[in-house]
């Protein structure tokens, strides 16, 4: 069945968490620096609670009619004093089930975002992704995103 996109609900929020656990553990494989795991769902739980509903966050899933197999959130931030525009849009989380990648549900979600965006007069939106996420990176550059920082760390 082709997935509906749609803005998520309150119902949502144990099939969003779970996704995002597959989210969570799949860069715990890529790096120690992020965590998985139980405290790591109850977090995740609680900021998609908070911001379910709001109005500078919108939350969409792609729903099967029985599961949801997709997720995406994005935000509307105040820039950075130095930086125009003044808001920008960001993208924090984006997860598609296994079975259902490459069938263009990851971009009509992020399509569904960009119109919400547009919608409030955002006409910037940014997002990270590890650069070790080679699937990720290229997912991102199909649908137009392009590297323009690099943020960098060390371990002491």
């Amino acid at each position: 069945m082709e997935p509906t996109i749609r803005t998520a609900q309150n119902q949502d929020l144990d099939a969003i968490t779970e996704l995002n656990s597959g989210l969570a553990d799949y860069h715990r494989a890529l790096d120690a620096y992020y965590r998985s795991g139980e405290e790591t769902r109850n977090v995740f739980r609680q900021y998609v609670r908070e911001i379910l509903g709001k109005k500078y966050a919108r939350i969409v899933v792609a729903d099967t009619g029985g599961e949801i197999v997709g997720y995406c959130i994005g935000r509307i931030e105040p820039s950075k004093p130095f930086i125009t525009p003044e808001r920008i849009g960001k993208i924090s989380d984006a997860f598609v089930k296994d079975v259902y990648r490459n069938c263009g549900i990851g971009r009509q979600m992020i399509c569904s975002l960009f119109n919400w965006f547009k919608g409030r007069g955002i006409s910037q939106i940014e997002l990270s992704v590890d650069s070790r996420n080679e699937a990720g990176v290229r997912a991102w550059e199909t649908m137009g995103f392009h590297e323009f920082m690099k943020k960098m760390k060390i371990e002491l």
